[in-house]
């Protein structure tokens, strides 16, 4: 699991206790709600933030992987036919 993945993990925990904790507020006052429901959003949206990036450095890492390949396949061969001249 990445550094990224765990903050990810952590911040989705975190607006869980704080949607818990506004649901146990709203039993005294209705208005009690809105704070903890802004931090389960925030929080929400920081774990999509990391998940995002997660995301697109795998794409990265995954295209330069597919370039290395590919670099590698076509030096290969370079290398094959200049031993065989």
């Amino acid at each position: 699991m990445t550094h990224a993945q765990r903050t990810a993990a952590a911040c989705k925990l975190a607006a869980f206790v704080a949607a818990i904790v506004a649901g146990y507020s709203a039993t005294y006052h209705p208005y009690y709600v809105v704070p903890g429901l802004i931090a389960a959003a925030f929080f929400l949206g920081v774990a999509a933030s990391y998940r995002r990036d997660e995301q697109r450095q795998r794409a990265r890492h995954a295209e330069l992987d597919a370039a290395a390949a590919a670099d590698e396949q076509l030096l290969g061969t370079d290398r094959d036919q200049a031993s065989a001249a």
